[in-house]
């Protein structure tokens, strides 16, 4: 697979998204998308033997979902 460009189509304070156009091996295009994220922390709060999670609303899903706390490391 060969990348022929490459072209930023959002940002905002946690992600990047590009495009990149490739050429397949065939020959025939195609375009991947790609999500860039800064380096992250993912906290596994543990309590004897009972795990600790957070209640998150999650836009995409339309729901609020248990999950780790997690975010964003320097």
């Amino acid at each position: 697979m060969q990348k022929i460009d490459s072209r930023q189509v959002y940002e905002n304070n946690w992600m990047t998204v590009r495009e990149d156009r490739i050429l397949h091996p065939d020959g025939s295009p195609g375009i991947y998308g790609v999500v860039d994220k800064p380096d992250y922390a993912l906290v596994i709060p543990l309590d004897g033997d009972r795990l600790h999670l957070v209640e998150q609303f999650r836009y995409p899903l339309g729901v609020r979902r248990w999950e780790f706390p997690q975010g964003t490391a320097p």
